[in-house]
């Protein structure tokens, strides 16, 4: 059996990963997930109120939702939606990734806060939680 190696990146950060019987279940690869130094810059320039109120810096809010999310749906194009998704809360936690044929991993484009609304219009891929209405 072959062991997966730990892939070393620079200026990349390793946050989770897409794990088999998730990949199989949505069609898409098995693969880690990482997020680039400027990604993390972005979004927290872009979401610094909202980081601010849940008391958490950028990564770590990346992070948990990459380790936490409980629904896949479809993104833009080849993207999908990592969220993390609570009955009767407004907004949900999302990070959007791309799959890099070339890298062989995930990688994260943006994430952020998201109304529920818009979310509904993504067709769901995977879930672990209860159906949203």
């Amino acid at each position: 059996m072959k062991k997966n190696k730990s892939v070393i990146l620079p200026n990349k950060t390793k946050i989770g990963r897409i794990k088999m019987p998730i990949a199989k279940a949505i069609g898409k690869r098995c693969a880690d997930i990482y997020i680039s130094k400027n990604h993390i810059k972005h979004i927290e320039l872009a979401h610094a109120n909202e980081l601010r109120n849940l008391g958490i810096d950028g990564l770590s809010y990346v992070k948990s939702i990459a380790n936490e999310f409980n629904q896949i749906r479809e993104g833009s194009g080849t993207s999908i939606l990592l969220i993390i998704y609570r009955e009767n809360i407004h907004d949900v936690a999302a990070i959007d990734l791309d799959f890099s044929i070339n890298k062989g991993f995930w990688e994260v484009k943006t994430a952020q806060p998201r109304s529920t609304r818009d979310i509904h219009r993504r067709k769901i891929l995977w879930q672990n939680c209860p159906s949203p209405k």
